[in-house]
C-alpha cells in the first residue's frame, strides 16, 4: 500500500514539474536565439472579441511564407514580405497593448497570459494568448454638474440624445465621445468658451461590483450672442458690397452664438464663385463678464472679375473618349448680385483613335461614318441668391451640332434651372428646357433598307418642352476619388404637357410627349481603413415611353434623349453606343429602357513606395471590374439572357482634379454572338476574348 501511494505520489510530481521543466526549455532556449521566426500566432478564452481583432492591436506577427521572403530579399521589399521574429521585449508590450484594448472594451478586469512552444525541429515557435475576459463593466449612475444655470428647454435639448446611459457598458471611447457631444452642444447654444473641468470629474469603480460612476463637471463660462459683422475684401474691390456676404450668413447680429453656423456661413461664401476664400473669426470670449457681445471679422479674398480662359478637353462624356479645344471668358458680379456670366465655345472630338483618316481627308470628310464628334456655343447666367440663400437659379443658352455614325444632331437650346439644398447632403434641381432638335440624316452611307426605314422616321425636326425633376442626396467623402458613402438620385423627365396646354409656346414643329425615369445609386468602401482597397459599385436603370396623342404617332423621342449602353462609364467590353439587345444596325439609335451595373476593386498596390523620378507611385491605383448591363427598345422585351457581361483591369493616376483613367475590358456574355459563342468559356480566351478586348481612356473614374 505505502509503495503504491509513492509511485501515485511520483507521477503527481513528474505531471506538475514536467511543463514548468519544458517551459523554461523552451525559455531558455528562445533567450539563446537571435533570429527564430514566430510560425504561429493563436489566441484561447476570447470568448466576445475575435481573434481576427486582437490580431492587429499587437504587434507580434505570423512569418511570411518562404516563397514571400524570396520576393522580399531578391525582388522588392514592397512586393513581398520580411520574415517575423521572436522578441520577448515585444511580447511583453503586446500583453499590455491587449490590456489597454480590452479595458476600452469594458472589460477592467481581464486577464491576458502567454506561452511559448517551440515547434517539431525547432525551426519556429508558436504564441499562445491566453485570456480571462471575466466580466463586463457598466455604468452604474451618471452625474452631470455645472450645466444647471442653463434654461430648462436647452437642459432637456442636451439630454435627449446622450450617447451613453445607465445601465449600459462602460466603453471609455464612448465616455470621451459625451464629453465632445456636450461641448459641441454648448459651443452651438451661445457658450463658446465651454470646457470640461478634468480635475474634478471622473470614473470611479465600485470593487464589490466592478461598475463605474460616472462624474462630468462642466465650466460652461459665459453666454454670447453674435455681434455686428465687420467685412474686409482684400485686393478690395468696388462692386463687392457688403451686401453680398452678408445675406449668405446663417446668422444674424443679436442672435445666440452658434459654432455650427458659423462654419455652415463659410461653406455658403466659399461656394459662391466670385470669391476665391472667405474665413470668419471673432475675438476670445472673456469669462469673467455675464454676457458677451461677439462682433464678428470677414475676410474674403475675391477671385479675378474677368478672365479668358482657353480649354484642353480630355473626357468621356457620353461613353467616348473626348479630345478637343476651347475657349472661355468669365465676368464673375456680373451686373452686381453676385452674378456670374460666362461664355464657351468647345470643338471636341469622339473616339478620334477609330476614325479611318484616309477617307476623311479624301472624298467623304467629315461626313464619313467612323467620323464622331462635336461642336458647341454657349451662354450661361448664374444667379447663386434667388429669393433664400439655399435657392439658386440659372439660365443657359447653347447652340450645337453633334455628328455620329449615320447622322448629324443640331440642338438649339434654352434652359432655366433652379437648385436648392434642402438638408446637409440633400438637393433638388428643377430645370425647365426648350429645345428644337433637328436630325441632318446621312441616308447615302446607308444600305441597308431596314436602317433606311428607321432614319425616315428620324428625320423630322421637333420642338420640345421638357421639365425635369432630380433628387440626389451625396454622402461620399471626396468629390474625385470617394472612398466611403455613397450617393443616390432619382430623376423624372416630362416632356409635351406645356405644348399641348399652352399652344402659344409653341413653334409650328412637332412635338413628343414623352415620360422618362432614371434611378442611379454609388456605393463606396475602404475594406482596409486606409485607403489600399476601395470597393466601388454602381446601379442605374431608367424607362422612357411616349404617351398620349405622340403614343399614336409616327414622331419619335428625340435621338438625344435615349439611352445608350457601351463605352468607358458603362459595361467597357464594349464601345460607346455598341450595345444593345437589338438588331446590331438598330443600336446607334438607343433604347427606352435601360438596365446596367459596375463593380470595382481599386487597390493601392504601390502605397510607400513614394516616387520614382517626377511620378508619385502612390497615387497609381490597379483597377479590377465587373460590368453587366444593357438597352432595349422597350421594358416589356427585357430578358435576363439579354444581359451583356463585361470585365477587366484597369490603372489610375489620382491628381488634384481627378484621376487620368485607362480600363481595358473584355466580354465574358455577348448576347449579341451566335449560340455557341456567346459565353468566354466558348471561345478560345487569347484569340478571340482577349484580342476583342476594348481600351477605355478617360478623366476620373468611371463611376
Amino acid at each position: 500500500m505505502f509503495h503504491s501511494i509513492r509511485k501515485i505520489f511520483a507521477v503527481f510530481t513528474l505531471l506538475l514539474f514536467v511543463p514548468i521543466i519544458l517551459s523554461a526549455q523552451t525559455n531558455s532556449y528562445l533567450e539563446g536565439q537571435d533570429s527564430i521566426e514566430i510560425k504561429n500566432i493563436e489566441f484561447k478564452g476570447n470568448n466576445v472579441i475575435k481573434t481576427d481583432v486582437l490580431k492587429t492591436v499587437i504587434r507580434s506577427k505570423e512569418t511570411s511564407s518562404k516563397y514571400s521572403q524570396f520576393i522580399y530579399r531578391i525582388v522588392s521589399e514592397k512586393l513581398g514580405s520580411k520574415p517575423e521574429y521572436y522578441n520577448s521585449d515585444i511580447l511583453v508590450e503586446d500583453i499590455k497593448q491587449l490590456q489597454v484594448f480590452y479595458k476600452r472594451s469594458g472589460y477592467y478586469h481581464s486577464v491576458i497570459s502567454y506561452d511559448t512552444f517551440i515547434d517539431q525541429g525547432r525551426k519556429g515557435v508558436n504564441i499562445l494568448f491566453n485570456i480571462e475576459e471575466n466580466r463586463q463593466s457598466y455604468i452604474d449612475s451618471i452625474v452631470y454638474e455645472g450645466l444647471e444655470k442653463l434654461p430648462q428647454g436647452v437642459q432637456s435639448q442636451l439630454f435627449k440624445e446622450p450617447i451613453i446611459k445607465k445601465g449600459t457598458p462602460y466603453f471609455s471611447e464612448k465616455a470621451s465621445a459625451e464629453i465632445g457631444r456636450v461641448l459641441d452642444f454648448l459651443s452651438n447654444n451661445g457658450y463658446p468658451a465651454a470646457r470640461y473641468d478634468s480635475e474634478n470629474s471622473g470614473a470611479y469603480e465600485f470593487m464589490s461590483t466592478h461598475n463605474f460612476f460616472l462624474k462630468f463637471v462642466f465650466i460652461i463660462g459665459t453666454y454670447c450672442t453674435f455681434g455686428d459683422a465687420t467685412i474686409k475684401i482684400d485686393p478690395p474691390r468696388k462692386d463687392l458690397v457688403d451686401k453680398l456676404v452678408i445675406r449668405h450668413l446663417d446668422f444674424k447680429s443679436g442672435e445666440m452664438y452658434n459654432r455650427e453656423k458659423i462654419n455652415s456661413s463659410e461653406r455658403n461664401l466659399n461656394r459662391l464663385a466670385i470669391f476665391e476664400s472667405a474665413r470668419i473669426d471673432h475675438p476670445s470670449v472673456i469669462n469673467s463678464s455675464s454676457s458677451s457681445i461677439l462682433p464678428v471679422e470677414i475676410f474674403i479674398r475675391p477671385r479675378a472679375k474677368n478672365e479668358i480662359s482657353p480649354e484642353f478637353i480630355v473626357s468621356d462624356e457620353g461613353g467616348y473618349f473626348n479630345l478637343g479645344l476651347g475657349l472661355g471668358y468669365t465676368n464673375r458680379n456680373f451686373f452686381g448680385d453676385a452674378r456670374t456670366f460666362s461664355a464657351n465655345l468647345r470643338i471636341r472630338t469622339q473616339d478620334i483613335q477609330r476614325w479611318n483618316f484616309d477617307d476623311v481627308f479624301g472624298v467623304k470628310g467629315l461626313r464619313d461614318l467612323s467620323v464622331k464628334g462635336a461642336i458647341e456655343l454657349q451662354f450661361q447666367v448664374l444667379q447663386p441668391y434667388f429669393f433664400t440663400r439655399s435657392l439658386s437659379a440659372s439660365w443657359t443658352s447653347s447652340v450645337s451640332a453633334e455628328k455620329q455614325e449615320l447622322y448629324i444632331l443640331s440642338i438649339l437650346r434654352n434652359r432655366i434651372g433652379f437648385s436648392n439644398q434642402f438638408a446637409t447632403y440633400t438637393y433638388g434641381y428643377l430645370d425647365w428646357t426648350l429645345e428644337r432638335v433637328r436630325p441632318d440624316i446621312l441616308q447615302d452611307t446607308v444600305e441597308l433598307e431596314s436602317v433606311l426605314k428607321v432614319l425616315r422616321q428620324e428625320d423630322q425636326p421637333q420642338f420640345n418642352s421638357i421639365l425635369t425633376l432630380t433628387l440626389q442626396r451625396d454622402k461620399t467623402n471626396d468629390v474625385f476619388s470617394p472612398t466611403e458613402g455613397f450617393f443616390n438620385s432619382i430623376s423624372i423627365e416630362e416632356s409635351g404637357i406645356l405644348p399641348k396646354y399652352l399652344p402659344s409656346i409653341r413653334s409650328g414643329l412637332p412635338f413628343t410627349q414623352y415620360y422618362k425615369f432614371t434611378l442611379l445609386g454609388r456605393w463606396y468602401r475602404d475594406l482596409t481603413w486606409r485607403r489600399f482597397n476601395i470597393l466601388a459599385w454602381k446601379l442605374k436603370s431608367g424607362y422612357q415611353n411616349k404617351y398620349g396623342e405622340s403614343k399614336y404617332s409616327q414622331v419619335s423621342i428625340p435621338l438625344n434623349r435615349r439611352f445608350f449602353a457601351g463605352g468607358s462609364g458603362s459595361v467597357r467590353g464594349w464601345n460607346a453606343r455598341e450595345l444593345g439587345a437589338m438588331p446590331s444596325e438598330l443600336i446607334q439609335f438607343g433604347g427606352n429602357f435601360v438596365f446596367e451595373g459596375n463593380v470595382e476593386m481599386r487597390v493601392s498596390h504601390f502605397q510607400g513606395w513614394g516616387k520614382f523620378g517626377f511620378i508619385n507611385l502612390e497615387n497609381i491605383l490597379g483597377v479590377y471590374f465587373l460590368d453587366f448591363g444593357n438597352i432595349w427598345s422597350d421594358i416589356t422585351k427585357f430578358a435576363p439572357k439579354d444581359i451583356a457581361v463585361g470585365a477587366g483591369f484597369g490603372l489610375r493616376y489620382v491628381t488634384f482634379f481627378g484621376p487620368f483613367r485607362l480600363d481595358y475590358g473584355m466580354r465574358l456574355h455577348d448576347p449579341l454572338q451566335r449560340e455557341g459563342k456567346r459565353t468566354v468559356f466558348q471561345k478560345r480566351f487569347f484569340a478571340e476574348t482577349l484580342s476583342d478586348g476594348v481600351l477605355h481612356f478617360g478623366i476620373g473614374h468611371a463611376f
